[in-house]
């Protein structure tokens, strides 16, 4: 009975296996996916060395991979059974050896927190499967004809183990490689910022040419194309090496396939059923992705180092850089965290240490010395196909009469490790190429509906009208102010105006929505204080409500206020909400330093008080006579004069977005910085045509009260000072 029992329960497990079957192809079929995804990427962005985006190294594909490697991690399924399953199990060793190949780059894009985390991780699944392989091999070496255990088991174990080594290798080296990349990149910006003050001589950012401007930003540029991590990474000589193991494994699956035939088989034959052919399928076309996409970035790394090969000797080729093994040296002899006692047991710990380290020091040499070798001679070999191929494309030019020279010269803020041969003149050039069509397709988004508004400041009138200090506080005191916060909050009053058209308001949400995500980006660079940040943040929940559900607060601006006979009705009562909201707050409070301090103050506290303070400004100041459309211009030239002397301030933000200190996202805010040099290219010249005295950060005097800075004092063509509450960090 038990084993009639056994039986049942084994064969109800067993026609399970097929469902199995089917999420080991879809992980293999997820894998794959995403490696196409990166090719498709690379070759859109003419990036041959393709970055990695959505195959980078991390716990969720780390997952998806150790799913896709079921079958060779499994030890119930006999691998004679069927053909199918012996194809499955060695293709799927050697598409992760591929696999780990292609993830090379994607360290560049980690901390080295993360890089231990991932390495360790992909470490023990290869290591896990390699011992299950092994295990396989050591029980089923009586029915497995020696050769082929040997050929079509070891090998492709092997070979996988390898690819392992050459990234573990390379991943070491990422805290060097950044800490050498960050130093130059200082060295570099300073020297920048040098000739920026040069060009500049003692003139503003806002009376900068575009060109002139294109031209300074175009250093940054190519220092974050050249100083990429990813690209570094991807060019070093044991990624190099590591895609040429590819090739290795690719053919080994393809002398597999050929040994055992395509021989098609029932699906009964094997426990996955028809999935296991799936696997196969898909995990080919996975690894002929991958083996293109590696032999593509061989291909790069080479040729950037034939026109070194030519003038360099082998034996300077092969020198040994410092930063190869620089952080075993630390590692090894560092003793902080070790416990020092009187102890002949630490004693042999630290020996042990030291031997390990010294040993992996010896492997890391030995790797970087053959994949070395290994890139030169394979330079020597492209070498004259390169040669005939640059001597063509000259040519090519010269007929046509197309000059493809840039103006100046940007060599020299290539980022480039020792060792690491010059970059060929025309990749530094498509890499400007690059830039200039990041700001054509700027061009092609420009703000149309905020151009129309900036068109109706005329003065800089409107920017010391909404705030007037003869307003007794609600509080202690009042919160800084920002140009969004007063943008949202005079945005919210014109909308409650009444018998204001629905196009009207359509027409002003959408000029607001263009302007605020301009200005957003001004005072994100110009900010660095807390209060100035939190009070941004309140504009933006604020904002977020206003344009979704047209409400301030809950209050329904389209609404509340249809009993209001006119515009002045209207502002009131606004105003006394806010004083009520502020008042309420002040009651409620029991703790001085939280009202005290505007930073702890809750989103509609702020706000209520900016509305408060801004209604009963436009109150103080308004006629009589003015009916509700003269009120709406009057707030129209307002908020387009605010977010006028906001943006004047474009010029400064965007080049100062080219400063990113973070290695990792430098390259993403220059694209940002270039892609915004383009789309704002209207904006800045219409805001510039206009004479405005501008609230540049070269020109402005802070008035400073209590270490927190308030506003700049204009002086216009000698008339009295303009006392602004604009928070501005200079």
């Amino acid at each position: 009975m038990d084993y009639d029992f056994d039986s049942a329960v084994q064969k109800q497990l067993d026609e399970a296996m097929p469902w199995v079957g089917l999420y080991i192809a879809a992980a293999n079929a997820v894998c794959t996916l995403a490696i196409a995804a990166d090719a498709i990427n690379g070759f859109r962005q003419k990036k041959l060395w393709f970055p990695c985006k959505c195959t980078s190294l991390n716990a969720a594909s780390l997952t998806v991979l150790a799913v896709a490697m079921k079958l060779p991690m499994d030890l119930n399924t006999v691998m004679i059974k069927s053909q199918t399953d012996a194809i499955a199990k060695f293709a799927s060793i050697s598409f992760l050896s591929t696999t780990v190949s292609n993830f090379m780059p994607s360290l560049g894009s980690m901390n080295d927190k993360e890089v231990l985390a991932n390495v360790v991780g992909l470490g023990i699944l290869v290591i896990t499967i390699i011992g299950n392989v092994g295990i396989q091999i050591v029980e089923l070496q009586h029915f497995l004809k020696r050769g082929n255990v040997i050929g079509d088991i070891m090998f492709p174990s092997i070979l996988m183990l390898v690819s392992l080594t050459t990234f573990i290798s390379l991943a070491v080296t990422v805290p060097t490689t950044k800490r050498g990349l960050k130093s130059m990149i200082e060295e570099k910006q300073k020297a920048a910022l040098e000739e920026e003050e040069v060009m500049l001589c003692g003139e503003p950012h806002y009376n900068l040419k575009i060109d002139d401007q294109r031209r300074h930003m175009m250093k940054y540029w190519v220092m974050a194309e050249s100083g990429n991590p990813q690209f570094v990474m991807s060019r070093s000589v044991v990624c190099t090496a590591s895609s040429m193991i590819c090739w290795f494994s690719y053919i080994i699956i393809i002398l597999v396939h050929i040994l055992y035939g395509t021989k098609a088989i029932a699906p009964g034959e094997s426990p996955y059923g028809i999935y296991t052919k799936w696997i196969v399928n898909i995990q080919s076309i996975g690894m002929f992705i991958t083996v293109s996409v590696a032999m593509l970035r061989w291909l790069t790394a080479v040729m950037f180092r034939c026109s070194a090969t030519s003038s360099n000797c082998f034996k300077k080729e092969v020198n040994m850089e410092d930063y190869w093994i620089q952080t075993l040296n630390e590692w090894r002899d560092s003793f902080s965290g070790v416990q020092i006692e009187v102890n002949r047991w630490w004693k042999y710990v630290l020996d042990v240490k030291w031997c390990v380290l010294t040993f992996c020091i010896g492997l890391q040499i030995f790797v970087v010395l053959v994949s070395k070798i290994l890139v030169f001679f394979s330079a020597m070999i492209v070498s004259p196909f390169q040669f005939c191929f640059s001597h063509i494309k000259k040519l090519g030019r010269h007929a046509s009469g197309s000059d493809t020279s840039t103006d100046f010269d940007l060599s020299r803020y290539v980022l480039l490790l020792d060792g690491e041969a010059e970059l060929p003149i025309g990749f530094v050039k498509s890499m400007c190429r690059k830039a200039d069509n990041m700001i054509q397709t700027g061009r092609k988004k420009q703000p149309s509906s905020l151009v129309s508004l900036l068109q109706k400041s005329i003065n800089f009138n409107g920017v010391g009208q909404f705030n007037n200090r003869q307003i007794p506080s609600l509080l202690f005191q009042d919160p800084p102010d920002c140009w969004t916060m007063q943008v949202v909050t005079l945005t919210s009053i014109a909308i409650a105006l009444p018998n204001i058209e629905l196009h009207q308001r359509k027409q002003l949400l959408s000029s607001v929505t263009e302007g605020l995500s301009l200005a957003k980006i001004v005072e994100k660079t110009l900010y660095t204080r807390a209060q100035p940040k939190n009070i941004g943040k309140v504009a933006s929940v604020t904002w977020a409500e206003l344009l979704l559900y047209s409400k301030w607060l809950g209050i329904d601006l389209t609404r509340a206020f249809l009993s209001c006979k006119n515009s002045k009705e209207v502002i009131q009562e606004l105003a006394n909400k806010a004083e009520g909201i502020v008042m309420e707050f002040k009651r409620e409070v029991r703790d001085p330093i939280v009202e005290e301090n505007p930073i702890n103050w809750p989103v509609k506290v702020v706000a209520a008080n900016s509305m408060y303070r801004i209604c009963q400004s436009i109150l103080v100041s308004s006629s009589i006579e003015e009916t509700t459309e003269e009120m709406l211009d009057r707030l129209t030239v307002m908020i387009a004069d605010i977010l006028a002397a906001c943006l004047s301030n474009l010029p400064y933000a965007i080049t100062k977005m080219c400063h990113q200190n973070s290695i990792e996202k430098r390259e993403n805010s220059v694209h940002e910085a270039f892609l915004l040099l383009g789309k704002t290219e209207k904006v800045v010249e219409l805001v510039r045509q206009q004479q405005r005295p501008f609230l540049d950060h070269d020109r402005c005097v802070v008035l400073q009260h209590d270490g927190v800075a308030l506003a700049p004092t204009l002086d216009d063509e000698g008339s009295s000072e303009k006392h602004l509450d604009i928070i501005v960090d200079c």
